[in-house]
C-alpha cells in the first residue's frame, strides 16, 4: 500500500511538473484548431471518461467531426485513436480504458467511443484534432445548416475515475469553447468560438 501511494505521489509530482511546463510554453500547442487535456490515466483500477457536447450555438456546423488521441507520457498512442462526428444538440461519450475492462466496454455501453490499450498503468495527455481540413472556413450544408466545423467550438468535460472508492478528479481542456485560444497575431486570422461566434 505504501509503495502504491509513493508511486501515485510521484506521478502527481510529474503531472504538476508537466503542467508547469505546459503553462510556461502555452503556445507550443497550436490551439486555433486543436484541443488538449494535459492528463489522463488508465490501469486495472482506473479509467478516463470524456464527454464531447455540441451546444448548437450560432455559427457552428450542425455536424463536427474530430479525432481523439490518448498519448502516453512517451508521446506514443495508447490504443487506436477514435474518429467520430458530434451532431447538434448531442453529447458523445469517450472512455480510455484497459483492454477487456469488466464493466466499461462496448458491450455494456454500445453508444460510446473507446480507446483501449495495455493493462499496465499508463498516463499521458489527450489531443483532439478536427477532421475538417479547414475548420476555420464557414461551410454551407443546405438543409443541414451552415457554420464552422471547428472542434474548438465544442464543449469538453471529463474525469479520471478511481474505481476502488468511486472517486477521481476533473480533467482540464485547453483550447475548447470555454478556454484559451491563440491570439490573432499568432494565428494570422482571428478565431471565432463559443458565444462570440457569428
Amino acid at each position: 500500500m505504501k509503495t502504491k501511494l509513493t508511486k501515485r505521489f510521484s506521478n502527481l509530482i510529474a503531472i504538476l511538473a508537466f503542467l508547469a511546463l505546459l503553462a510556461g510554453n502555452a503556445f507550443a500547442i497550436e490551439n486555433k484548431s486543436r484541443v488538449v487535456s494535459p492528463y489522463w490515466q488508465s490501469d486495472s483500477g482506473s479509467y478516463t471518461f470524456i464527454a464531447v457536447s455540441h451546444t448548437s450555438l450560432s455559427g457552428m456546423a450542425s455536424q463536427i467531426g474530430l479525432t481523439i488521441n490518448a498519448l502516453g507520457s512517451d508521446n506514443v498512442a495508447f490504443g487506436s485513436a477514435v474518429d467520430f462526428t458530434v451532431d447538434a444538440g448531442t453529447t458523445t461519450r469517450v472512455f480510455i480504458v484497459t483492454t477487456n475492462h469488466a464493466s466499461i466496454n462496448p458491450t455494456n455501453i454500445p453508444a460510446a467511443q473507446f480507446i483501449a490499450g495495455t493493462t499496465d498503468f499508463t498516463h499521458g495527455h489527450v489531443r483532439v484534432d478536427p477532421i475538417a481540413t479547414n475548420p476555420a472556413t464557414k461551410v454551407e450544408f443546405g438543409n443541414l445548416g451552415d457554420g464552422y466545423q471547428d472542434a474548438t467550438m465544442l464543449s469538453y468535460w471529463g474525469s479520471v475515475v478511481i474505481e476502488q472508492n468511486t472517486t477521481g478528479f476533473a480533467m482540464e481542456f485547453i483550447g475548447d469553447m470555454a478556454d484559451s485560444q491563440a491570439t490573432p497575431g499568432m494565428t494570422g486570422t482571428p478565431q471565432v468560438v463559443g458565444p462570440a461566434a457569428p
